[in-house]
């Protein structure tokens, strides 16, 4: 697909939002990605900083050497995190469904059938819930968290930043999530394999 532009390649991403007949090159499909994903990425680092950034007041409460300060600053964290992981899972299950009938024309492009583009927001909602669902639990522990704090001769800002990835790192695994990932994975190596030579039963090789 030579000599074609960002713009031929929008046009036909966006309207062919309906439409899962015939076949998409791989440039097609991952510039058609980057022009989707591009936005929403950014729009979450945009919520992340809005949500994660804790008030002044908070920061300059946590003082070293004194547990109880520290709890107020660990709980907006958790609050906003929990926020956070929703909204991502939002925002990637939107550019995943507005990549399905792009998915099916990529797939169709390497000679499999377009319904395993389903599987594409059903990975990323997997996934995503599962991360958010682990977040949700860890939330819910934010007592045990704090008495953990509380147990420490001389609890730092360092020490409230670190909790939350121990926390995370030592609950049990999330067996759907690891059923999305898997799921993602051996799609995106089909995504990313060249496509049949020549006509196949979707038509010819896209011009």
């Amino acid at each position: 697909m030579a000599d074609v532009s960002m713009a031929q390649i929008a046009r036909r991403g966006v309207g062919g939002l309906f439409d899962a007949r015939g076949r998409d090159d791989r440039m097609q499909y991952w510039l058609f990605l980057i022009l989707v994903f591009g936005p929403l990425v950014v729009l979450q680092f945009i919520i992340q900083f809005a949500l994660t950034i804790p008030p002044l007041d908070l920061v300059m409460a946590t003082r070293p050497g004194v547990p109880a300060a520290g709890a107020p600053f660990l709980q907006h964290q958790f609050r906003a995190m929990v926020t956070v992981t929703y909204a991502s899972l939002g925002l990637h299950l939107l550019g995943a469904l507005l990549l399905l009938t792009a998915t099916a024309r990529r797939l169709h492009d390497r000679g499999r059938g377009g319904w395993w583009a389903l599987a594409l927001p059903g990975a990323v909602f997997a996934t995503g819930l599962g991360q958010a669902r682990r977040m949700a639990e860890m939330a819910e522990r934010m007592p045990q968290i704090l008495a953990e704090i509380e147990k420490k001769v001389r609890p730092d800002f360092a020490d409230l930043l670190s909790f939350p990835a121990k926390m995370q790192a030592s609950a049990e695994p999330d067996w759907p999530s690891v059923l999305g990932g898997l799921i993602l994975l051996w799609l995106v190596i089909e995504l990313v394999r060249a496509g049949t030579a020549g006509p196949n039963r979707y038509g010819p090789p896209q011009r």
